[in-house]
């Protein structure tokens, strides 16, 4: 059944169901949580249920997901659903106001196969504000025949005035057993790989899919690099770690890299259990490391990594606070030595 295509979000499904079970269904609906977690897949299933020519004969609700209707639900080709976004190659992706009129000229007309003309608003926070106020009139007074289902993962950036005329339903990130089971079960993925993604990615399944797990383990790997007696053992060698890593793009995926590093530092620290570590096959180097290293070091230094993270909105110079962690994180992971 594609709703069970969606990992966990039991609540916001049984709202669904039941809403489509009584007849029920709003006109408009905003699905908000983070990022990957499963909105989008959910306004369209939600689509799908409400226009399948031959939906399952059961007390749930539900679509086919095999009739044309599904699939061109699927394909975004259904000519009763506009999908819109914002515009993915600006480097500020926004939703303008042409994009709204095309909204107004899409619900204007009765549906031509569905008893609903269906308009999924995707990263809605995206709406300029222009674009937002125009929406607004359209929300206001909407057709009969029309549903809007705006997605987002930053609901405070919409309009007040929008939100208030939406059906909220939240999304949270899927459980570790239900995310590793989904993992297993589409990807026949190793439980070693799906514990390492779970950890990372947050639970969020749709993250996880998008993620090369090979080159996430690379960059990883990185921090146990940066471990290395030799690798910052000269200040030649920090500045040019400093600049590679500033140069790295995203840079927030460095932070995140650095910051699992030293977390699974600091459980050794604290004596906690193996299992809970990110990196169970460097627990031996983690061991080594810990030998020298107290609790209070390791927060030390993510103190430290907090004001590196900080630095691209702080208005911070990028490379500096880099080199400033460097020659922290040398100095305490290699005190000993010096």
């Amino acid at each position: 059944m594609p709703f069970a295509d969606v990992i966990g979000q039991e609540g916001p499904k049984r709202k669904i169901r039941t809403a489509l079970g009584q007849a029920a269904i709003g006109h408009a609906y905003l699905f908000s949580g983070d990022d990957g977690i499963g909105k989008r897949l959910m306004a369209l299933r939600f689509a799908q249920a409400l226009s399948c020519e031959t939906p399952p004969s059961s007390n749930q609700p539900d679509s086919c997901g095999q009739c044309r209707a599904c699939r061109q639900i699927d394909s975004g080709t259904y000519p009763d659903l506009l999908i819109i976004e914002p515009e993915q190659d600006k480097a500020n992706p926004q939703i303008k106001i042409d994009q709204v009129r095309e909204i107004e000229r899409h619900v204007i007309y009765r549906p031509l196969l569905s008893a609903r003309k269906i308009c999924l608003i995707d990263d809605a926070d995206r709406l300029t504000a222009n674009a937002a106020n125009a929406f607004l009139k359209t929300l206001e007074d909407p057709p009969d025949h029309s549903l809007f289902i705006l997605v987002t993962s930053q609901p405070l950036r919409l309009l007040a005035t929008v939100r208030s005329r939406c059906l909220t339903l939240r999304f949270s990130p899927a459980t570790p057993e239900q995310f590793q089971g989904a993992l297993a079960l589409r990807q026949a993925m190793a439980i070693e790989d799906a514990r390492f993604l779970s950890q990372v990615c947050r639970n969020r399944i749709g993250v996880a899919l998008r993620t090369d797990l090979s080159d996430l383990r690379s960059r990883h790997d990185r921090f146990f690099e940066l471990c290395r007696d030799e690798t910052l053992a000269h200040p030649t060698a920090v500045l040019q770690q400093a600049e590679d890593l500033s140069k790295a793009q995203p840079f927030p995926d460095v932070i995140d890299w650095l910051a699992h590093g030293l977390r699974d530092l600091l459980l050794v620290t604290l004596g906690t259990e193996q299992d809970l570590l990110l990196h169970q096959s460097r627990i031996a180097l983690l061991q080594q490391l810990a030998e020298s290293l107290t609790p209070a070091d390791v927060v030390d230094l993510l103190d430290v990594l907090h004001t590196l993270e900080q630095a691209p909105t702080h208005n911070l110079n990028l490379q500096l606070c880099l080199e400033n962690f460097l020659f922290h994180f040398h100095q305490t992971i290699h005190r000993d030595a010096a």
